[in-house]
């Protein structure tokens, strides 16, 4: 959070930058046809998420977007006035003649709606205001329309990134580096999302262009192939975008991947990268992120996948697909053997040791490869019978969801970057071969929409099932190694506690309040003594127990405590206890293991640091509550001492840090 925080400060402290870049970035999205290569939604919900942090005010952000949208779409009317027909034939319209085609469709179609209705339209809302200029609409009429359309398409890209915001904001509150996870997750598919746009709505239509001038090439030849091959790819035929595209992919897929596996066999480059982004990774992880990560990751789990893969296939068996079910199985079936081979072949060592067998190996990443596969085979069948637009929404939500799965691997330090690389280039070559199988497969067979939705259902049922199942399991298989040494309790009593941390560092790496205990023996003993002077215990801390934090009118009784954490890690133990009279404060003790454990003849024995803090309520933005932590007084640790050792015949040492840094009361149970 510390090298994101200075941005964040420099647009707080200077918003009028903030407000020219949002102003010129819907500006341009608004402008004719240099809107399609403008990433206007990632940016501006960026916007709506800084706000919705605090960093931004409201007002000024949502009217500077909205009047940047008007003033573009006004300027690209008056230059279809101005222009008239000859706006069609003027550089770069003249480019992207099918895009101007679909644009004046769209406005024969819904006439002075167009206006509103195309902000919301990729591609031809690039090219609508200059249309209805050309055409001849009133100024006014299209100014009424213009102005207040414009304030529905800025709330419907502000309104969700406040909401972010404040979500972040809230995560923010809870774990500084969570929110670094967060932000790079959504960074990652912002840019996968607005490249996706990228080649449906600027790329594609140029693709048009080209792909007629190659067709009329191939028809003007003399032989007949050239003349089969001039019809597959002239735009005229529907599929032939999609079928050049196929063979695209799977070239330079194929391309990629060699390019991939001889960087990682024969040079140091890549294991250098890899090496330096898990060191990344490793550096922010922490526990509520694990609370998330893990789950996204066991939606890539075989289960999860075979069960969609297993309802794919039974839908076209049922649909009597038969050439579609046959393809989809051998290619399913075909990733999974040579991601398993080149497992073998390469040998390659995961960075976390969390496997057996084959999957011991790293390069593939399984996941990776066949959530690319399930998703790629998905997406080509459910977008069969759709246009464009419709048929890019379904790949792009298919890849942000293998993206997303890709980025919990690399998270859990279970696969290097090189490997979910590897997995995804490997998945779609097979599903470019996939797609250029199926292409003559006539879409009312399949019923698209009908095979979407079931398999939405099998793999939401199915991810509900492994989470709910496994993932204590998964939890233990994925946590971060830890490093443990033994000590004597002469040395512990002497030097050794010196070498434990006297406070407790939040994710951000700063010092907060200071440990008052360092405690070697079992915390179930800890736990009954407390709750024998009345404090409660508080169950290990989830995602779920957030949900109260978002009632602005909760008590303090009410919200589970704030999950502190101590270098990434969460409390072996959390127990509380309320303040006599007051409602909106008590104290809170919370036991951290070390790596260090007591060697005895017998046993070796755990040593926790103990923490004691205050918690109170604070309200922010008046959307949520979070408690808020401060250090017990010096009162409230006496009192908790001595109510802690009156029961125990325990060995107890009392020391003081060198530099006045507090006193530490050692404590072993015998």
């Amino acid at each position: 959070m510390d090298h994101i925080q200075p941005y964040l400060d420099y647009f707080a402290q200077n918003p009028s930058w903030a407000i020219i870049v949002v102003f010129l970035i819907a500006f341009g999205e608004a402008l004719l046809i240099i809107g399609l290569f403008v990433p206007s939604t990632a940016v501006l919900v960026g916007a709506g998420i800084l706000v919705g942090s605090g960093h931004l005010a409201f007002w000024p952000i949502f009217a500077a977007i909205t009047f940047g949208a008007v003033a573009g779409d006004q300027i690209s009317y008056w230059a279809g006035r101005f222009f008239g027909d000859r706006l069609k034939n003027l550089w770069p319209l003249d480019r992207f003649p099918q895009l101007v085609a679909r644009g004046e469709e769209f406005v024969r179609n819904h006439g002075g709606k167009s206006i509103a209705l195309g902000r919301f339209v990729p591609g031809v809302k690039a090219v609508v205001p200059g249309i209805v200029g050309m055409l001849g609409m009133s100024q006014f009429y299209f100014a009424t329309v213009n102005i207040s359309s414009a304030i529905v398409w800025t709330a419907a890209h502000v309104i969700p990134g406040v909401l972010i915001g404040q979500g972040l904001a809230l995560a923010g509150e809870l774990s500084g580096r969570l929110v670094i996870v967060l932000l790079e997750l959504l960074v990652i598919l912002a840019v996968a999302g607005w490249i996706i746009r990228l080649f449906a709505a600027g790329v594609s239509p140029y693709l048009d262009h080209i792909l007629g001038r190659i067709s009329e090439w191939a028809k003007a030849r003399n032989s007949r192939s050239m003349h089969r091959f001039g019809r597959a790819v002239s735009p005229e035929n529907p599929r032939s975008l999609l079928i050049v595209f196929f063979i695209a992919v799977l070239i330079l897929g194929l391309i990629a991947l060699i390019v991939l596996i001889s960087g990682l066999v024969a040079r140091d480059a890549i294991p250098n990268a890899d090496a330096s982004i898990y060191n990344l990774m490793r550096e922010i992880r922490n526990a509520p992120a694990d609370e998330l990560m893990i789950p996204i990751t066991m939606l890539g789990d075989g289960f999860v996948l075979t069960a969609m893969m297993a309802t794919i296939v039974g839908w076209l068996v049922w649909r009597k697909a038969w050439r579609a079910a046959i393809a989809s199985t051998t290619i399913f079936l075909f990733g999974k053997l040579f991601a398993v081979l080149l497992k073998y072949g390469i040998q390659r060592a995961r960075p976390l040791d969390a496997y057996t067998g084959a999957e011991v190996f790293s390069f593939p990443s399984g996941h990776a490869t066949m959530a690319a596969i399930t998703f790629g085979i998905l997406a080509v069948l459910a977008s069969h019978a759709m246009n464009r637009w419709s048929r890019s929404l379904v790949y792009a939500i298919c890849g942000l969801i293998v993206i997303t799965i890709a980025y919990s691997r690399v998270y859990l330090g279970v696969h290097w970057l090189s490997d979910v690389l590897g997995g995804v280039m490997f998945g779609a070559v097979m599903v470019a071969a996939f797609g250029v199988t199926i292409e003559a497969i006539p879409p009312r067979r399949i019923m698209p929409l009908g095979l979407l939705g079931a398999t939405f259902i099998a793999f939401v049922a199915a991810g509900a099932i492994n989470i709910s199942n496994n993932f204590d399991k998964a939890e233990i298989s994925y946590a971060a190694p830890e490093q443990s040494y033994s000590i004597t309790p002469m040395e512990w009593e002497t030097t050794a506690w010196l070498q434990l941390p006297g406070r407790r560092i939040d994710l951000a790496g700063r010092p907060e309040e200071q440990f008052i205990m360092q405690w070697a023996g079992s915390l179930e003993r800890m736990q009954a003594i407390l709750e024998s002077r009345k404090w409660t215990y508080s169950p290990k801390w989830t995602w779920r127990d957030s949900l109260p934090y978002l009632d602005p009118n909760a008590v303090l009784g009410g919200v589970a405590p704030r999950p502190a954490l101590h270098a990434g890690l969460k409390a072996k133990l959390t127990m509380t206890l309320a303040l006599n009279g007051e409602s909106n404060r008590r104290l809170v003790l919370r036991a951290y293991k070390t790596d260090a454990s007591l060697q005895s003849a017998n046993a070796r024995t755990p040593i926790f640091l103990i923490s004691l803090t205050q918690e109170s309520l604070r309200k922010s933005l008046h959307a949520y509550v979070v408690p808020t932590i401060t250090a017990a007084n010096s009162t409230q640790v006496a009192e908790f001492e001595r109510d802690m050792m009156l029961p125990l015949n325990a060995r107890m040492v009392t020391e003081q840090r060198p530099g006045g840094g507090g006193q530490v009361l050692l404590v072993t149970l015998p």
